[in-house]
């Protein structure tokens, strides 16, 4: 039989587990028996504080519990997701193919949406981290690379033109017009077009950084970096050691320190000079200066491997006579 006392003890008990268990995980409780729709409005409100992380989960609850607006949350899901990882062109890709299932204007933030318009944005954008991540060092690489960012621009123009990009402002990066960022990545294009043709043809490399000069001067860009490529691969000069022709500074000749005597710098007998104007080098194409490099590297490797050899043998003679001496030593004691 219970005692009294053993009943009292045990009512006790139960209502402090009541009791605790509805201070503590009352939110809980409420959530559990919260609507769709309920935890739809409470994660656009959360969207508004740019509270992502706990909107999301709201709109995936939403989802799990097929609200009315279960289509919308997916969209918010993934413009939150864009949002947290935006250099991720899957990101924008997924994004796009969930606005479809969308027909009528939404809100995100304070930020009005247009489906179509974003969707088209969103592969725009996943086109254009994509291409700017392809691999470009063979000139048939750069020369896609930069045909791709060329149509790219040419669609940014003529689809989005001079309307605001949206998911620009929805991601927090810098926020173009369509002809801004056409703009941009014409240039870009022009420049990659311009590195894989300059091993060939450095004079239509310099006709094609021209493009790209003029791109950034309407973007109210200085442009003196490219200013100075188009000079470089314009430049045309005379090889002081062979003799040759060449055209493309930095890439088929260049400039090697020198001490150009009084009496040479008055020899002027060809319109394609070997110096430059202030005679503290002269001008060498490609080959001679690789092959003066390559075998400089060959004597300087000589060189080295001679003095490691007679380091190695005068190590060896140290330690002999450091062994001889330590074994004299032994034999006194």
């Amino acid at each position: 039989m219970t005692s009294i006392c053993e009943k009292k003890y045990k009512e006790g008990e139960r209502n402090f587990y009541y009791k605790t268990y509805t201070s503590a995980g009352i939110s809980m409780v409420l959530s559990v028996f919260k609507s769709g729709d309920d935890l739809f409005n409470q994660g656009v409100d959360l969207i508004k504080r740019k509270e992502y992380v706990k909107a999301k989960k709201n709109f995936e609850r939403t989802i799990e519990k097929g609200g009315r607006e279960a289509a919308l949350a997916r969209v918010y899901v993934d413009i939150i997701d864009a949002c947290l990882d935006r250099d991720n062109p899957g990101r924008y890709a997924r994004l796009a193919a969930t606005l479809g299932n969308i027909n009528e204007g939404f809100e995100f933030g304070l930020t009005e949406i247009d489906p179509a318009r974003l969707a088209l944005e969103c592969s725009l954008l996943a086109e254009r981290i994509n291409t700017a991540g392809m691999p470009a060092k063979a000139a048939a690489q750069l020369e896609e690379k930069g045909n791709k960012l060329l149509d790219i621009a040419r669609r940014y123009q003529t689809m989005i033109g001079n309307n605001t990009i949206a998911i620009s402002e929805i991601v927090g990066t810098p926020v173009h017009t369509g002809i801004k960022e056409a703009l941009y990545l014409q240039a870009q294009g022009y420049e990659n077009l311009a590195l894989g043709a300059v091993m060939s043809d450095p004079k239509r490399a310099a006709e094609l950084l021209q493009n790209a000069y003029a791109c950034y001067k309407q973007l109210g860009e200085d442009g003196g970096k490219t200013l100075n490529t188009i000079n470089a691969y314009s430049r045309s000069v005379k090889c002081w050691i062979c003799g040759r022709p060449s055209t493309g500074e930095g890439v088929h000749f260049l400039a090697m320190p020198s001490d150009i005597s009084p009496f040479m710098r008055k020899s002027d007998d060809d319109i394609l000079k070997s110096a430059p104007g202030d005679y503290n080098s002269v001008y060498v194409c490609r080959p001679c200066y690789t092959a003066i490099s390559r075998r400089s590297d060959e004597i300087a490797r000589q060189y080295h491997e001679r003095a490691m050899q007679e380091m190695r043998a005068m190590e060896a003679r140290l330690q002999a006579q450091i062994s001889s001496v330590s074994a004299t030593m032994i034999m006194r004691r």
